[in-house]
C-alpha cells in the first residue's frame, strides 16, 4: 500500500479537544488555526492537561466567524476570530517567553468558571515571533504558535498499532491514536518509520522530521472523559520499545514546514518518506 495521509487533526486551543478534519491549509506555522490560543494564569504562565485533565472535555469547534467552545453541559463560549485590538502580554511556555493577545474578560470568566482556577484566553498575535529552538534545526528559522516546541507532530497508524500490540500482551487496553494529540496521521509505512526518516514530502510539499517526541503524562488522560484509566500507561510501555536509541516515552515526530506553506492538505494525500 502506498503511503498517504490517513487523518489531519487541529487542536486550535492548546490543551483542549481537538478537530478531526478531512483537509486543512498549511502554514509555515502548522496546520491553520492549530494551536492559536492558549489558556494562562494570571501571569501569562500557561495551563495544560497535566496540572488540569478536564481541559479534554472542553470541545472546540471552527465557523467562519468564531471560534467556539462547548463544555460537557453544552454551555458555549464564542470567540471572534478577528484578532482583538489589545496590546501584547506576556506569555510563558516551558521555558520559552512569547507574547498574546488577551481575548478579554468574559472569555477569562467563562473558562475560569468551568476550570475553577482564574485564568485567562490568548491568542497568537500578527507578528509571532516565537522560533523553535535552534538547538534542533540550525540556522533554519522556523516559527510556531503555542504548540510546545514544534508546529507538527507526525505519527503513523502503523506505529500505534506495535503499540498496541505490547500493550494488550501486558494485559493492557489498546488506545485511540488520539491519546497522542498528532496533527498528521500516515498510513502505509512500516511501524515507526517516522523515527527513521528526515523528511515527509509530496507534492510542492516538504516537512522536516526533526525530532521524536518525548511523551507526558498528557498521554495517559482519555481525550473524551478527561479521566485516567490506567495510571502511567502508556508512558510505562512506551519505555519498554527500542523505536528510538535514546532511553525514554517516545511517540510520534516533531516536524517544521520546509516547503509547502499554502498548500491544501486532505486525508488520502500520496506523501514519501526520505
Amino acid at each position: 500500500m502506498a503511503a498517504c495521509i490517513s487523518s489531519l487533526h487541529v487542536y486550535p486551543v492548546k490543551s483542549l479537544a481537538g478537530i478531526d478534519v478531512q483537509q486543512s491549509v498549511l502554514t509555515s506555522e502548522g496546520l491553520h488555526y492549530d494551536r492559536r490560543w492558549v489558556i494562562t494564569d494570571d501571569q501569562g504562565d500557561f495551563i495544560t492537561q497535566r496540572s488540569c485533565a478536564r481541559m479534554a472535555t472542553l470541545v472546540p469547534a471552527l465557523d467562519e466567524h468564531h471560534l467556539i467552545l462547548q463544555s460537557p453541559d453544552r454551555r458555549h463560549l464564542f470567540i471572534s476570530l478577528t484578532l482583538p485590538e489589545v496590546a501584547p502580554s506576556r506569555v510563558r511556555i516551558f521555558g520559552s517567553e512569547c507574547q498574546g493577545l488577551d481575548e478579554g474578560d468574559e472569555a477569562a470568566r467563562w473558562l475560569s468558571a468551568f476550570l475553577e482556577r482564574p485564568v485567562r484566553l490568548k491568542r497568537v498575535p500578527r507578528d509571532n515571533q516565537r522560533r523553535v529552538s535552534p538547538e534542533r534545526i540550525g540556522t533554519h528559522v522556523a516559527h510556531t504558535g503555542f504548540a510546545d516546541g514544534y508546529p507538527l507532530l507526525i505519527a503513523a497508524t502503523s506505529s500505534l498499532t506495535a503499540l498496541n500490540d505490547r500493550l494488550v500482551a501486558r494485559a493492557l487496553p489498546a488506545l485511540p491514536m488520539s491519546r497522542f494529540r498528532p496533527n498528521i496521521v500516515i498510513e502505509g509505512t512500516f511501524p515507526f518509520a517516522e523515527h527513521d526518516s528526515t523528511t515527509l514530502e509530496g507534492e510542492n510539499l516538504s516537512l522536516w522530521l526533526c525530532k521524536p517526541c518525548e511523551r507526558c503524562r498528557i498521554t495517559t488522560i482519555n481525550q473524551c472523559s478527561g479521566d485516567i484509566a490506567v495510571p502511567g500507561e502508556p508512558l510505562k510501555t512506551l519505555m519498554t520499545m527500542d523505536h528510538v536509541a535514546t532511553g525514554g516515552a517516545f511517540f510520534g515526530e516533531n516536524a517544521v514546514v520546509m516547503q509547502g506553506g499554502g498548500q491544501l492538505l486532505y486525508t488520502g494525500m500520496p506523501i514519501r518518506m526520505g
